[in-house]
């Protein structure tokens, strides 16, 4: 990150229109102070609208951040130096796997994917009070031929409850992936390197 970028963002407020952990990981291990707000935007876009997955995540992304954005503004509350949204699905063709419903809904998703190679798209929007961007980028995951039994006790552990596609590269799931062809954290949730392209284009005009 570029240092006018940083010294822009450490002054002011970053705020993070999300709940997810690893995301706000990712950006504090950046040296940022982030708060948390997350959107109650209620994701019901038709996906039939979209050209391709990324635009879809992209867009949904870029919803999350005007929701809180709409929030603050009503609530007058202070002007803030950047509001970050993200949104990661799991693909396989035209199927998209969310969060499981439950563990039997994630053993049905994992048994899918086992032995196969899908697509995670992430989708970000990055918002300042004058401008607004959102980008999508996409990572190819290949699981190996994992068993049964070894779904069945990832499920027990209960880490697929709250992720895309029913695991996490960065925790225990990332035990059944083979390989990946391009950016890891667009598995993890917050494509590192185009975000910090895309904040440096925003406060430094490169």
């Amino acid at each position: 990150m570029l240092q006018s970028t940083t010294k822009s963002l450490l002054e002011g407020r970053v705020i993070l229109a999300s709940g997810s952990p690893r995301r706000r990981e990712i950006l504090e291990n950046l040296g940022l102070k982030i708060e948390i707000i997350p959107s109650t935007f209620d994701e019901k876009l038709n996906r039939s609208n979209y050209k391709n997955h990324g635009d879809f995540v992209a867009d949904l992304a870029a919803h999350k951040v005007q929701d809180v954005f709409k929030r603050l503004k009503e609530n007058s509350d202070s002007a803030v130096s950047l509001i970050i949204g993200a949104d990661t699905i799991v693909t396989k063709g035209n199927e998209i796997y969310g969060k499981p419903t439950d563990k039997k809904d994630a053993f049905t998703t994992l048994s899918f994917l086992a032995g196969k190679t899908h697509t995670v798209f992430t989708g970000v929007c990055l918002k300042t009070l004058e401008k607004e961007v959102k980008f999508w980028n996409s990572t190819e995951v290949t699981f190996g031929n994992i068993s049964m039994d070894q779904i069945n006790a990832y499920v027990e552990t209960g880490e697929p409850l709250d992720k895309a596609g029913g695991y996490g590269i960065q925790g225990v799931g990332g035990c059944f992936v083979e390989k990946i062809n391009g950016d890891f954290y667009t598995v993890v949730g917050l494509p590192l390197y185009s975000t910090i392209k895309h904040l440096n284009n925003l406060f430094c005009e490169v």
